[in-house]
């Protein structure tokens, strides 16, 4: 997928959270379109939760981003956590 989309941010973020949160946007297109280091997203995926700590907000978050990429969170983040390899590649 080319296209380019809007990542999903809210207005009372600071722009280090933006930048926070963007970054792990970017690590989960980057697991489904050429893979990425599984040390790296998952220190993405850890300072993310540090910005949306809320599990509503994350699923709120998810949702927002899977209808305009067609990249689920959830889904990288859940085969992250018990990936065993060096590299997360999502298909």
């Amino acid at each position: 997928m080319t296209d380019s989309f809007a990542y999903p941010l809210r207005p009372e973020w600071t722009t280090a959270e933006i930048i926070t949160v963007s970054a792990f946007y970017t690590a989960v297109e980057k697991a489904y379109t050429q893979g990425i280091n599984q040390e790296e997203f998952m220190t993405k995926y850890q300072a993310y939760r540090q910005v949306v700590p809320a599990i509503m907000d994350q699923k709120q978050l998810d949702r927002e981003f899977l209808e305009n990429s067609g990249f689920s969170i959830y889904q990288a983040t859940k085969i992250a956590q018990s990936n065993t390899k060096k590299t997360l590649r999502l298909s």
